[in-house]
């Protein structure tokens, strides 16, 4: 016996068994039991949502010889004629193949004649919005008064292109996407019952990628079977459907958090060589942010980035999102959609506007944390205890260097600057390559220097290091008395301030307003080790001192 394709194999026969529309068939049931059948229905919605599936069902239930709640018993001669096709009273016509105005007007003759087994006759009519205006004419007086004998269900993925004549003599379902829990539960029927052999990830893997249609799980079910060796495996299923893996969009979006930008485009040549889509991977991408996203906000069946949620700020998640979705509508007018995608990965790692994401997530984790330290304490015996923070730089220490600049000082500094990574002398290297790291934006008897990273800004205040540094700088010299390091999302608002007071509004020794650096010498005294003591410990690392 010839192959039967899994899709037409478990097309639902009853309204029990169909996946997901479940207001659409709670209302075709109650208005069968009740006997309020309407003369058209027009079922709209996405491809293999149940749309033919269940007007053939409906089809049965009207004509069923012993109807159970509404649905057809799937036992007596009338659903069994109907299931093979047998019984002429359930019509369906392709409106595709059949769009012109003479099929119609043969339709239209046609209905007047009575069922030949059944109590109603029953006409599909398919993809309808393919008929052509003088064919909806047609079609138009019968849909008004049709013999009572007559029912039409047309259905369409297109609702738009159907005229509002037809729209307003018809009941309107619009069927939705199949959820994925329901695709899911779906699926694993048909495995069990066909013994196949395959892993719970690949099921999940092949409910995403139909994207809300069942039929569509259903048909890349039966590629993954002809396709996988022996159990069928998530890499399987991606294999076959050409999107990328969970694994290889974890490690981009890793990538791109750590701002690895060789890593990120060695795994984007990767993924083109194993023949994945550039266009596939970038939507991938964006569906992979959307995920995070909505894990991070609200609580999903099936968390899929669970191990890497917590890394990825939500702002970072919308500067991203709107990075791909940028690139997604430029590759439409170019051939050279790798070098669009090649300059969003380094986009998302290298722009500016990430500089104070960086510093808002800072502040905010911050805040969060000493909340932690302050529930903590709540259940904690009460201790003498005295905390300072000593402020390791100020802005007033900035202002000073701002207001005091040395144009040829900067310029000599910097002209070496790039002598500093590959330094000679062994007991300097560290230290100058600490400084290399950094951008000098502002010099006088002090040199202010701005960092991306808040551990090296605290590395340079220590006491060996500032040693080592000006050893470097007043090697020749004596150029500066000393240094000052910031993170360069606190620069960019000083120097917006700074520019705004000296520029806009004239000011010649301009006066910062308060600034936290966040730059902290730590002072603990008289504190007794406890878990807050542990917790700070973790937040501020070896700064922290306990004085017995």
């Amino acid at each position: 016996m010839a192959y039967v394709a899994l899709y037409r194999a478990y097309r639902p026969k009853a309204f029990d068994e169909v996946a997901g529309q479940k207001v659409i068939i709670r209302t075709l049931q109650n208005a069968l039991m009740h006997d309020k059948i309407q003369h058209a229905y027009l079922f709209s919605g996405p491809r293999g949502t149940g749309k033919t599936s269940i007007a053939k069902i409906f089809a049965k239930a009207v004509n069923c010889l012993s109807p159970v709640h509404g649905s057809p018993c799937n036992s007596c001669d009338v659903c069994k004629g109907i299931d093979r096709g047998d019984i002429p009273d359930v019509i369906e016509i392709d409106a595709a193949s059949n769009n012109g105005v003479d099929e119609i007007r043969e339709l239209r003759d046609k209905v007047k004649y009575m069922p030949s087994v059944g109590k109603f006759k029953v006409y599909i009519i398919d993809e309808v919005h393919m008929l052509t205006p003088g064919a909806f004419n047609a079609l138009l007086k019968t849909l008004e008064e049709p013999p009572k004998h007559v029912i039409f269900i047309l259905a369409t993925t297109e609702v738009h292109k159907i005229p509002p004549t037809i729209l307003s003599r018809c009941q309107r379902f619009d069927f939705k996407n199949i959820e994925i829990r329901d695709m899911v539960e779906k699926l694993d029927e048909i495995v069990k019952k066909e013994q196949i052999s395959i892993t719970k990830d690949a099921i999940i893997a092949i409910a995403e990628n139909a994207e809300g249609g069942l039929r569509d799980a259903i048909s890349l079910l039966d590629q993954a079977i002809s396709y996988a060796e022996e159990e069928i495996t998530e890499e399987d299923v991606h294999q076959v459907s050409g999107s990328v893996s969970k694994k290889a969009l974890t490690d981009i979006l890793l990538a791109i958090i750590h701002k690895e930008i060789s890593k990120a485009i060695v795994i984007l040549k990767d993924l083109l060589a194993d023949g994945k889509e550039i266009s596939r991977i970038v939507t991938d991408l964006i569906l992979a942010l959307r995920d995070i996203l909505l894990e991070k906000t609200i609580e999903v069946d099936i968390p899929k980035y669970k191990d890497i949620v917590n890394i990825f700020p939500i702002e970072k998640v919308y500067f991203y999102l709107d990075v791909l979705n940028k690139c997604q509508q430029d590759m439409k007018w170019t051939h050279q959609k790798r070098a669009y995608v090649e300059l969003a990965l380094i986009k998302m790692m290298e722009h500016q506007n990430l500089k104070q994401i960086d510093f808002e997530a800072t502040i905010l984790d911050l805040k969060q944390s000493i909340q932690e330290l302050k529930e903590v304490n709540k259940n904690q015996p009460v201790v003498a205890q005295q905390t300072t923070l000593e402020p390791l730089v100020t802005v007033k220490d900035v202002q000073k260097i701002l207001n005091n600049g040395d144009k040829d000082k900067k310029q000599t500094l910097i002209s070496g600057w790039s002598y500093l990574k590959n330094y000679p002398k062994d007991h300097l290297k560290m230290a100058a390559y600490l400084l290399y790291q950094g951008e000098l934006e502002a010099v006088s008897d002090y040199m202010l220097v701005v960092y991306d990273d808040i551990n090296i800004c605290k590395q340079m205040y220590d006491p060996e290091v500032v040693e080592q540094v000006l050893e470097i700088i007043n090697n020749k010299n004596k150029l500066i008395k000393g240094y000052y390091a910031i993170l360069k999302s606190d620069w960019l608002v000083i120097k917006e301030i700074y520019s705004d007071l000296y520029i806009k509004k004239g000011q010649k020794k301009p006066k910062l307003p308060p600034h936290d650096f966040k730059l902290y010498k730590d002072l603990i005294k008289e504190e007794k080790e406890s878990e807050t003591i542990s917790l700070a410990k973790d937040y501020f690392g070896d700064k922290v001192k306990i004085k017995e």
